[in-house]
C-alpha cells in the first residue's frame, strides 16, 4: 500500500467536515515562503529536475503544508478562517538541508534532516483546532517539506550534490484552496496570519 504524503487527510475527513457532494473548495494550511526563499527553492528544484525531469512546482505554488483538508464545503470556509485568530501562532527557523521523494505519488521535496519544536507544536495546534471542528487528524507522523517536482522519474536521490541548507524563516501561516488546472494547480490565499518568534533561535513553540 502506498502512504499518503503527510498532511492528506484520511478518506472520511471531508465527510466529517461537512458531508460529501455539497458545493466545496480544496484547501489547506500551510507555510508561505517570502521571495528569497523561494529564489533558492526554485534553484532547488531545477537541480532535481536536471537529474529527474518531471514537473517543476511554479515559485509561486511553493509552500509547506500543515494540513491539507480535501474538499470542504463553502459554508465551512469561514470557520477555517476564524481558525487563525483563535492563537497568535509561535513560529521559528526551519533548516532545509535535504531532498526527499514521495514514490507513490512522484513528488522530489526539499525538508529538514530534523523538525524543529516550534513546527511540531505548531501543527499539533493546528490539528487540535481542526478536531473541535470535525476534521480527522491523519495517521502518518508528520513530514514537513516543500515539493520541488512532481511526476519525477526514478532515481536514487544520492546521484544528487547534497544542497547549501537554507535557514528559512517562515513569518505567514496560510489559509489557501486549490484548483487543478492541465498546467498544475493554481493557489488562493483566503487568510493567513503572521507568526511571531518565541526567541532568534526559533525553538520557541
Amino acid at each position: 500500500m502506498t502512504a499518503r504524503p503527510a498532511g492528506s487527510p484520511r478518506p472520511d475527513a471531508a465527510r466529517a467536515a461537512g458531508g460529501e457532494g455539497a458545493p466545496g473548495r480544496r484547501v489547506f494550511f500551510a507555510l508561505w515562503p517570502d521571495a528569497e526563499a523561494v529564489e533558492i527553492l526554485s534553484g532547488w528544484a531545477r537541480q532535481a529536475h536536471a537529474a529527474f525531469g518531471g514537473r517543476i512546482m511554479r515559485p509561486e505554488t511553493l509552500h509547506l503544508t500543515l494540513a491539507f483538508l480535501g474538499t470542504v464545503p463553502l459554508d465551512r470556509i469561514a470557520d477555517l478562517t476564524a481558525l487563525l485568530e483563535e492563537a497568535r501562532p509561535i513560529g521559528g527557523t526551519l533548516r532545509l538541508d535535504r531532498y526527499g521523494r514521495f514514490h507513490g505519488p512522484k513528488i522530489v521535496w526539499a525538508g529538514p534532516s530534523a523538525t524543529p519544536p516550534w513546527l511540531d507544536a505548531l501543527h499539533g495546534w493546528l490539528w487540535r483546532a481542526l478536531a473541535r471542528r470535525g476534521f480527522a487528524r491523519p495517521d502518518e507522523p508528520f513530514r514537513p517539506h516543500v515539493s520541488l517536482l512532481r511526476r519525477a522519474e526514478p532515481g536514487e536521490l544520492d546521484t544528487l550534490p547534497a544542497p547549501a541548507p537554507l535557514d528559512w524563516t517562515p513569518r505567514r501561516c496560510v489559509l489557501a484552496a486549490s484548483a487543478p488546472s492541465p498546467a498544475g494547480s493554481f493557489y488562493e490565499i483566503l487568510a493567513e496570519r503572521v507568526l511571531t518568534r518565541r526567541n532568534p533561535h526559533g525553538s520557541g513553540g
